[in-house]
């Protein structure tokens, strides 16, 4: 059995998407990982893709796509059921995304969403902001001086806002899609010890709800695909990372208290039938 099938990846700046890829690319292109799916041929050009590995192996932050990567083609098997698969998956620059929430047409990100088959949309970790009366320029009366209001732009939204407009749009232009939300940068809420759709459901109420009510088909991921916070390593010195990199141990995916270290986990679901 032979798919063709297209995934976007979705998701503002800075939230994993590059990340992601580079860590799949980088875990999974030797083969002989015992993961649910590998390559079967490799793409026709992937100096992008290795040159986003080398910083990733280099234990150095893979940084944001600077261009639009369109031409991703990844030909997979499912270890276990032996399906194939060429999965595209481009990856935009998050401010793409961002330019939809401003009601302007992006042309080429809307002709991906039209045929996309399923997505891959990532979320970051942070906090919603919390009330400000003053930053939303709200004085109370015992105040003497009122501070107007700054020009509004997307930036003053809440980012799980803009999520929230982001799927809005997304279900009113393709309707119901079959979507794995993958929370980035995982490893620094894994000492919660919480099943991610209960951490989505207990910090991100508003959010859920309006994936529950417009999505039939989605699951939600931990993926700390850099496997570890440089800036805060703990006994994960760069000699013990590189031996968890070469034993295929540094990248993870979690959906419960656990973390597993199949990195094509949330990708092997979409592609389930």
């Amino acid at each position: 059995m032979s798919n063709n099938i297209k995934c976007l990846a979705v998701g503002l700046q800075d939230t994993g998407k590059t990340s992601y890829i580079t860590a799949f690319w980088a875990i999974e292109k030797d083969g002989n990982t015992g993961h649910q799916l590998t390559f079967e041929r490799y793409p026709s050009d992937t100096s992008y893709l290795d040159s986003m590995a080398s910083l990733w192996l280099d234990q150095t932050i893979v940084q944001r796509s600077q261009i639009n990567i369109t031409n991703l083609a990844f030909d997979l098997i499912h270890a276990e059921t032996g399906n194939r698969f060429q999965i595209a998956i481009p990856d935009f620059k998050g401010e793409r995304f961002k330019l939809i929430l401003q009601n302007e047409t992006i042309e080429e990100v809307d002709n991906w969403l039209k045929q996309a088959d399923c997505l891959l949309f990532f979320l970051s970790p942070n906090p919603e902001k919390k009330f400000n009366e003053e930053y939303y320029g709200v004085i109370p009366e015992e105040k003497e001086s009122y501070q107007p209001l700054a020009d509004f732009t997307v930036d003053a939204i809440d980012e799980w806002i803009q999520n929230i407009e982001l799927l809005k749009y997304i279900s009113e232009t393709r309707g119901d899609l079959k979507i794995a939300f993958c929370i980035s940068k995982w490893d620094v809420l894994m000492g919660k010890q919480i099943d991610v759709e209960v951490w989505i459901k207990q910090e991100h109420l508003f959010f859920y709800t309006f994936v529950k009510n417009h999505f039939d088909n989605v699951r939600f991921f931990g993926v700390s695909a850099q496997g570890l916070d440089y800036d805060h390593r703990g006994d994960l010195t760069e000699e013990k990372v590189s031996e968890l990199t070469d034993q295929k141990r540094r990248a993870f995916i979690s959906t419960g208290k656990d973390h597993n270290y199949d990195i094509t986990l949330p990708l092997a679901w979409l592609l389930e039938d």
